[in-house]
């Protein structure tokens, strides 16, 4: 069983650590709101924690880039696991998450 979702601050930026997906974003999105709501202009994320990523996690990954954009943050994440980059690419989105 994987372990759920902790977004820890990081420095200016944020790591991911745990398992991403449908069932936990609920969860996760207050903590994921609360780093954007800081005002930060931009913010890295530290991708390289998270467990058996999958379509829900870039799904997730996705919308949460396009409400930090929205609010006026760009996200850079770093250290995205190789298969949730060849998802991504398979999907055309890589480009979104590597802004």
């Amino acid at each position: 069983m994987a372990n759920p979702l902790v977004i820890e601050r990081a420095g200016d930026g944020a790591r991911l650590r745990g398992r991403l997906g449908f069932d936990g974003a609920a969860a996760a999105t207050p903590r994921w709101r609360e780093l954007i709501g800081a005002g930060a202009k931009q913010i890295d994320v530290d991708a390289s924690g998270l467990e058996r990523p999958d379509s829900a996690t870039l799904a997730v990954l996705l919308a949460w880039a396009a409400h930090a954009s929205a609010a006026g943050t760009q996200l850079r994440f770093r250290q995205m696991p190789e298969g949730l980059l060849a998802l991504a690419r398979l999907c055309g989105t890589e480009r979104l998450l590597q802004a």
